[in-house]
């Protein structure tokens, strides 16, 4: 009856840890999960890079500065052996340092003291940024091996659910802005979510297919951005690559200091204009057709674009390779060229 009621109650964990929803929103159902199946007095959850602490969440939200566990997480040499031997499994305090250890950290003296918390159960998820640390709590008795045991059981639910909850995240995000590429990349320009705006984009402009990191153009200019930023130099400009007539723009969505970055891709096309074509003593309307026989239009294309007939279009040519002196629609584009990007 009892294994019935654990079953019942780790399907019902698991339900609620991968039920869609932000990744702000992602600690509550974490807790809310972990209340079903352990019986603790509080519970923390913390994410972080090699930097600094992102987040930290308790439950419950007892009144405490965050910055103690922040200070902890930071300095404490403790911790430093967790980051480093990227434990795979449940470990409980008494695993990678002593109590009397334990006991003398300010975090322990001025907050688990105070609630008599003499026990706590942890694992960590160090295999990539951001890294991730749950800790179980309580004063009654000491955490059992079957208790460990279930943590592990739940541990790659919850590193899932926690990935699941990021891209849920930029979807909503690349939702509003559908019609730009939206790309986010780890510290090693790695790509971990890019909309199909953004994939279409760096085909177009790259030649990339499939894209698994950034191009190195990208990457060289977001590293001197983050640079510059770090340095408290003037702001470097926005990315610009592409032509005359279309150009993309690269920027930085998000001034994050932390495990990922967010660009924003955005396509602009510059208006044709024939009337520069007029300067090689041509008329308005040979001005126009030779505009668009730059472009790689036929006379059929042309004809419909300035809703004439092809052979209207035929004489105008004609008469627009006399007046260059070409003989033939490549020496007229070329010609065309030189003037639009002068």
């Amino acid at each position: 009856m009892q294994n019935c009621s654990l079953t019942q109650n780790l399907s019902r964990a698991l339900l609620e840890l991968h039920n869609p929803g932000p990744h702000a929103d992602f600690p509550a159902r974490l807790f809310a999960s972990l209340r079903l199946c352990f019986a603790c007095d509080f519970y923390s959850f913390n994410e972080w890079t090699d930097k600094n602490v992102e987040r930290i969440e308790i439950y419950p939200n007892w009144d405490v500065s965050l910055k103690l566990f922040k200070d902890y997480l930071n300095e404490h040499p403790s911790i430093a052996a967790i980051y480093q031997k990227r434990l795979k499994s449940a470990v409980k305090v008494s695993d990678f340092v002593s109590l009397t250890q334990w006991r003398q950290v300010r975090l322990h003296d001025e907050f688990f003291r105070l609630r008599n918390q003499k026990y706590q159960l942890t694992f960590v998820s160090a295999e990539q940024l951001p890294k991730l640390a749950v800790s179980l709590n309580r004063a009654g008795t000491n955490f059992t091996q079957e208790e460990r045991s279930l943590l592990n059981l739940l541990r790659p639910h919850f590193i899932q659910a926690y990935r699941e909850s990021r891209v849920f995240s930029y979807l909503n995000q690349a939702a509003g802005i559908s019609n730009d590429g939206f790309i986010v990349v780890d510290r090693a320009w790695r790509i971990r979510y890019v909309n199909a705006r953004g994939l279409a984009l760096l085909k177009d402009f790259f030649g990339q297919e499939p894209v698994h990191t950034l191009p190195a153009r990208i990457g060289c200019w977001l590293q001197e951005k983050l640079r510059s930023r770090s340095a408290a130099e003037p702001p470097v400009p926005d990315l610009s690559v592409g032509s005359d007539q279309r150009a993309l723009t690269i920027q930085s969505v998000a001034d994050s200091e932390g495990a990922e970055y967010r660009l924003l891709l955005r396509e602009t096309a510059r208006p044709l204009d024939a009337r520069p074509l007029q300067s090689l003593g041509l008329t308005t309307r040979e001005a126009e057709v030779l505009l668009w026989l730059s472009q790689g239009k036929s006379n059929s294309e042309i004809a419909i674009i300035l809703t004439t007939k092809v052979r209207t279009i035929a004489k105008h040519l004609e008469r627009v390779f006399a007046k260059l002196m070409v003989e033939n629609r490549t020496a007229a584009a070329h010609a065309a060229m030189e003037v639009l990007r002068a």
